[in-house]
Protein backbone atom coordinates (compact mmCIF):
# COMPACT_ATOMS: atom_id res chain seq x y z
CA UNK A 1 0.00 0.00 0.00
CA UNK A 2 0.87 3.28 0.64
CA UNK A 3 4.85 2.54 1.58
CA UNK A 4 5.13 -0.02 -0.58
CA UNK A 5 3.72 1.26 -4.00
CA UNK A 6 5.02 -0.70 -7.07
CA UNK A 7 5.78 1.44 -9.53
CA UNK A 8 3.43 2.82 -12.14
CA UNK A 9 0.74 2.03 -9.50
CA UNK A 10 -1.14 5.47 -8.41
CA UNK A 11 -2.54 5.79 -4.95
CA UNK A 12 -4.33 8.32 -3.85
CA UNK A 13 -3.99 9.51 -0.80
CA UNK A 14 -7.00 11.65 0.54
CA UNK A 15 -4.54 13.88 2.64
CA UNK A 16 -2.93 16.79 2.66
CA UNK A 17 0.83 17.05 2.91
CA UNK A 18 0.97 20.18 1.60
CA UNK A 19 -0.76 22.99 3.46
CA UNK A 20 -0.86 20.88 6.71
CA UNK A 21 2.02 20.28 9.19
CA UNK A 22 4.20 16.74 8.82
CA UNK A 23 4.17 16.09 12.29
CA UNK A 24 5.83 13.11 12.10
CA UNK A 25 8.32 14.49 10.25
CA UNK A 26 8.82 17.21 12.62
CA UNK A 27 8.86 15.18 15.89
CA UNK A 28 6.96 18.24 17.54
CA UNK A 29 5.96 17.46 21.17
CA UNK A 30 2.61 16.95 22.31
CA UNK A 31 2.63 20.35 23.82
CA UNK A 32 3.25 21.65 20.23
CA UNK A 33 0.69 19.36 18.63
CA UNK A 34 -2.15 20.61 20.90
CA UNK A 35 -1.16 24.49 20.50
CA UNK A 36 -1.55 23.61 16.02
CA UNK A 37 -4.81 22.15 16.87
CA UNK A 38 -6.41 24.75 19.67
CA UNK A 39 -5.60 27.12 15.97
CA UNK A 40 -7.44 25.05 13.87
CA UNK A 41 -4.89 23.58 12.03
CA UNK A 42 -5.19 19.86 10.70
CA UNK A 43 -2.41 17.84 11.85
CA UNK A 44 -1.12 14.93 9.37
CA UNK A 45 1.53 11.96 9.95
CA UNK A 46 1.44 8.02 8.73
CA UNK A 47 -0.29 5.78 11.39
CA UNK A 48 -1.23 2.41 11.91
CA UNK A 49 -4.61 0.91 10.73
CA UNK A 50 -5.59 -0.70 13.77
CA UNK A 51 -7.42 -3.48 11.71
CA UNK A 52 -5.43 -4.02 8.57
CA UNK A 53 -2.40 -3.19 10.12
CA UNK A 54 -1.25 -0.45 6.94
CA UNK A 55 0.38 1.91 7.22
CA UNK A 56 -1.50 4.87 6.18
CA UNK A 57 -1.18 8.81 6.31
CA UNK A 58 -3.46 10.24 8.83
CA UNK A 59 -5.22 13.66 9.84
CA UNK A 60 -6.24 15.01 13.02
CA UNK A 61 -8.32 18.20 13.56
CA UNK A 62 -10.87 19.96 16.22
CA UNK A 63 -14.15 20.44 15.32
CA UNK A 64 -17.04 22.10 17.16
CA UNK A 65 -19.68 19.51 17.82
CA UNK A 66 -20.17 16.44 20.80
CA UNK A 67 -18.93 13.06 20.09
CA UNK A 68 -22.61 12.23 18.93
CA UNK A 69 -23.27 14.88 17.08
CA UNK A 70 -20.20 13.65 14.39
CA UNK A 71 -20.66 10.13 14.88
CA UNK A 72 -23.96 10.29 13.75
CA UNK A 73 -22.54 12.09 10.76
CA UNK A 74 -20.20 9.96 9.64
CA UNK A 75 -22.48 6.82 9.99
CA UNK A 76 -24.91 7.99 7.91
CA UNK A 77 -24.26 6.92 4.93
CA UNK A 78 -26.60 7.96 2.22
CA UNK A 79 -25.43 11.44 3.12
CA UNK A 80 -21.87 11.27 2.55
CA UNK A 81 -22.27 12.70 -1.19
CA UNK A 82 -23.96 15.81 0.18
CA UNK A 83 -20.66 16.85 2.08
CA UNK A 84 -17.96 14.79 0.76
CA UNK A 85 -15.22 15.36 -1.97
CA UNK A 86 -15.36 13.69 -4.89
CA UNK A 87 -18.10 11.43 -3.76
CA UNK A 88 -20.96 10.64 -5.81
CA UNK A 89 -22.60 7.85 -3.38
CA UNK A 90 -22.34 5.78 -0.28
CA UNK A 91 -24.68 3.16 -0.59
CA UNK A 92 -25.50 0.55 2.09
CA UNK A 93 -26.42 -2.83 0.74
CA UNK A 94 -25.85 -5.84 2.88
CA UNK A 95 -24.23 -7.38 5.80
CA UNK A 96 -21.74 -10.12 5.89
CA UNK A 97 -21.32 -11.09 9.57
CA UNK A 98 -20.52 -8.06 11.69
CA UNK A 99 -19.58 -5.76 8.74
CA UNK A 100 -21.80 -3.63 6.68
CA UNK A 101 -21.12 -3.61 3.21
CA UNK A 102 -21.36 -0.47 1.61
CA UNK A 103 -21.59 0.17 -2.35
CA UNK A 104 -19.32 3.72 -3.13
CA UNK A 105 -18.89 5.84 -6.23
CA UNK A 106 -16.13 8.51 -6.24
CA UNK A 107 -15.14 11.06 -9.38
CA UNK A 108 -11.20 11.76 -8.97
CA UNK A 109 -9.41 13.93 -11.27
CA UNK A 110 -12.05 13.35 -14.26
CA UNK A 111 -12.46 9.91 -12.91
CA UNK A 112 -15.28 8.15 -12.07
CA UNK A 113 -15.01 4.85 -9.37
CA UNK A 114 -17.42 2.44 -8.46
CA UNK A 115 -16.39 -0.27 -5.51
CA UNK A 116 -17.89 -2.12 -2.40
CA UNK A 117 -16.09 -1.53 1.19
CA UNK A 118 -16.42 -3.77 4.72
CA UNK A 119 -17.14 -1.30 7.24
CA UNK A 120 -16.52 -2.46 10.92
CA UNK A 121 -18.38 -0.13 13.31
CA UNK A 122 -17.50 0.35 16.67
CA UNK A 123 -19.88 2.61 18.51
CA UNK A 124 -18.15 2.04 21.89
CA UNK A 125 -14.96 3.66 20.44
CA UNK A 126 -16.54 5.92 17.82
CA UNK A 127 -14.61 4.27 15.30
CA UNK A 128 -15.59 2.92 11.71
CA UNK A 129 -13.24 1.37 9.50
CA UNK A 130 -13.32 0.50 6.25
CA UNK A 131 -11.81 -2.35 3.85
CA UNK A 132 -12.07 -2.60 0.27
CA UNK A 133 -14.12 -5.75 -0.86
CA UNK A 134 -14.69 -5.52 -4.56
CA UNK A 135 -14.77 -3.37 -8.00
CA UNK A 136 -12.12 -1.73 -10.47
CA UNK A 137 -9.75 -1.12 -8.30
CA UNK A 138 -6.59 -2.24 -6.37
CA UNK A 139 -7.32 -1.41 -2.88
CA UNK A 140 -9.02 1.32 -0.43
CA UNK A 141 -8.90 1.24 3.53
CA UNK A 142 -9.37 3.85 6.39
CA UNK A 143 -11.37 4.92 9.44
CA UNK A 144 -12.89 7.79 10.93
CA UNK A 145 -12.65 8.27 15.05
CA UNK A 146 -14.24 10.57 17.46
CA UNK A 147 -12.88 11.38 20.84
CA UNK A 148 -14.19 13.82 23.29
CA UNK A 149 -11.88 16.77 23.93
CA UNK A 150 -13.12 19.50 25.49
CA UNK A 151 -17.15 20.96 26.35
CA UNK A 152 -17.72 22.03 22.53
CA UNK A 153 -15.27 20.24 20.51
CA UNK A 154 -13.94 16.97 19.74
CA UNK A 155 -10.87 15.30 17.98
CA UNK A 156 -11.67 13.47 14.68
CA UNK A 157 -8.85 11.73 12.98
CA UNK A 158 -9.27 10.36 10.09
CA UNK A 159 -7.70 8.85 6.73
CA UNK A 160 -8.08 6.56 3.78
CA UNK A 161 -6.19 5.82 1.30
CA UNK A 162 -7.28 4.23 -2.68
CA UNK A 163 -4.99 2.06 -5.04
CA UNK A 164 -6.55 2.95 -8.57
CA UNK A 165 -4.24 0.88 -9.95
CA UNK A 166 -3.39 3.27 -13.10
CA UNK A 167 -0.71 5.97 -13.42
CA UNK A 168 -1.49 9.47 -13.46
CA UNK A 169 0.02 12.83 -14.59
CA UNK A 170 2.01 14.54 -11.74
CA UNK A 171 0.34 18.04 -11.70
CA UNK A 172 -2.79 16.01 -10.60
CA UNK A 173 -1.44 14.42 -8.06
CA UNK A 174 -0.61 17.32 -6.92
CA UNK A 175 -4.12 19.01 -6.69
CA UNK A 176 -5.10 16.12 -4.89
CA UNK A 177 -2.73 16.32 -2.27
CA UNK A 178 -2.97 20.16 -2.18
CA UNK A 179 -6.93 20.27 -1.58
CA UNK A 180 -8.61 16.89 -0.47
CA UNK A 181 -7.85 16.64 2.92
CA UNK A 182 -8.43 20.04 4.19
CA UNK A 183 -11.51 20.16 2.30
CA UNK A 184 -12.42 16.92 4.05
CA UNK A 185 -12.23 18.84 7.83
CA UNK A 186 -13.75 21.85 6.20
CA UNK A 187 -17.21 20.21 4.75
CA UNK A 188 -17.29 17.92 7.89
CA UNK A 189 -17.29 21.05 10.06
CA UNK A 190 -19.95 22.75 7.55
CA UNK A 191 -21.71 19.70 7.74
CA UNK A 192 -22.50 20.38 11.84
CA UNK A 193 -23.30 23.78 11.09
CA UNK A 194 -25.85 23.24 8.25
CA UNK A 195 -27.09 20.20 9.99
CA UNK A 196 -27.79 22.36 13.55
CA UNK A 197 -29.47 24.99 11.50
CA UNK A 198 -32.45 22.51 10.77
CA UNK A 199 -32.56 21.66 14.24
CA UNK A 200 -30.84 18.91 16.22
CA UNK A 201 -28.80 16.76 14.37
CA UNK A 202 -30.38 12.84 14.36
CA UNK A 203 -29.29 9.24 14.05
CA UNK A 204 -29.15 8.20 10.56
CA UNK A 205 -31.68 5.44 10.00
CA UNK A 206 -30.14 2.26 8.49
CA UNK A 207 -32.15 -0.36 7.28
CA UNK A 208 -32.41 -3.15 9.78
CA UNK A 209 -29.62 -5.96 9.48
CA UNK A 210 -32.16 -8.48 8.55
CA UNK A 211 -33.69 -6.01 6.06
CA UNK A 212 -30.39 -5.56 4.44
CA UNK A 213 -29.25 -9.72 4.47
CA UNK A 214 -32.83 -10.06 2.55
CA UNK A 215 -32.61 -7.78 0.41
CA UNK A 216 -28.96 -9.39 -0.30
CA UNK A 217 -28.85 -13.09 0.35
Amino acid sequence: MYPKAKAGIFVICLIVLCGAETWAARGSSDEQKIEALEKGEILTEIKQHPLTKVYLPTGQALVEASVQEIWWIITDFDSFGKFLPHTEYYRPVGWEKDRLLVDCKVKVAFMGFKYRLAYNISEQDHTSYWSYVSGPIHDAQGYWRVEPYDDTRVLVTYTTTMDVGRAMPGFIEKILAKSTFPDIFNSLRSRVKELRLQGPIEKPVLLPRTALEEANP
